[in-house]
């Protein structure tokens, strides 16, 4: 019975007809309201031309600033690449003295080695040369009695 009632209820309240002389006798009363000088109205064009300009400027302004700002990314970013590629070849330097500085020590151990083998087959040597000394020295005072 309720859903029927507002079915059979006009949407809105009053008459239609009301509403619209309403709403029409409304729009004079809204133009006396919006009715403006012609000095009202030039103030008003001027104030959104001014408007305009300063928002021309802004805009200007903030692309200039964009340029500005997306020109200083790009050569930071240029200047990155440079490092990069800077410590690419300082790590590749890096990497090949290491090589080296492998190479010379295991060069100067086995010289190392070498000079032990040298210095212990001259210090046997000596004791030999000095034996055969004292076999010569002994011979020959034993040849010379």
């Amino acid at each position: 019975v309720q859903l029927q009632d507002r079915n059979e209820r006009p949407y809105g309240r009053g008459d239609p007809q009301e509403r619209m002389g309403k709403l029409a006798g409304s729009k004079p009363d809204l133009s006396a309201r919006m009715g403006f000088s012609k000095e009202e109205k030039l103030k008003i064009s001027k104030e959104l031309v001014d408007l305009q300009i300063e928002t021309n400027k802004m805009k200007e302004q903030y692309d200039t600033e964009n340029f500005e700002l997306k020109s200083m990314i790009l050569a930071l970013e240029n200047r990155v690449q440079e490092l990069e590629l800077c410590s690419q070849k300082v790590t590749g330097e890096r990497d090949a003295l290491e090589e080296r500085l492998h190479a010379l020590e295991t060069s100067r151990k086995e010289l190392a080695d070498e000079y032990i083998i040298l210095k212990s087959n001259y210090l046997a040597l000596g004791k030999e040369l000095d034996q055969e000394v004292r076999r010569a020295a002994v011979f020959a005072l034993m040849f010379l009695a």
